[in-house]
């Protein structure tokens, strides 16, 4: 049978003081270095959601940005291309005036120049029909 005696009093006092020296010199740090090592895990975790949500958000605007831009470009390419058009109409309706112009005074100097010539001709007409009649019929036209 299990005895108490001094000696049973002597191991639980040994066992407890060796429980306090365990915990203050094992226990405590091991258990300190853990958690710590917990927070940063959690910290890094969370830091690391936070530049993930900062870095989509960039990625938000950049997009953005680049959306604008072709959005800029394309007005800026379609107004070009409208003041191309109208400067390129100005010109062809410019040069069609002007055509008109040169038209219409190459007509008048053509019927000045024919009304020239006829008058030049008038005189000699009888003479140059009178010729012809007179090879066509080959005899003499009074």
């Amino acid at each position: 049978m299990i005895e108490l005696n001094w000696t049973f009093f002597v191991q639980m006092l040994n066992f407890f003081i060796l429980m306090f020296i365990l915990n203050k010199i094992l226990y405590k740090p091991i258990l300190s270095i853990l958690d710590e090592r917990d927070e940063r895990i959690v910290g890094g975790q969370e830091e690391t959601k936070g530049l993930l949500s900062e870095g989509q958000e960039i990625i938000g605007a950049y997009n953005q940005k680049i959306y604008d831009a072709k959005v800029e470009a394309m007005a800026v390419k379609n107004s070009a291309r409208k003041e191309a058009g109208d400067q390129a109409n100005l010109i062809i309706s410019d040069a069609r005036s002007q055509a008109d112009e040169i038209i219409a005074e190459v007509r008048q100097k053509m019927a000045s120049e024919i009304a020239r010539a006829k008058k030049e001709l008038e005189p000699e007409l009888e003479g140059i029909a009178a010729s012809i009649a007179e090879q066509v019929l080959g005899r003499k036209v009074a």
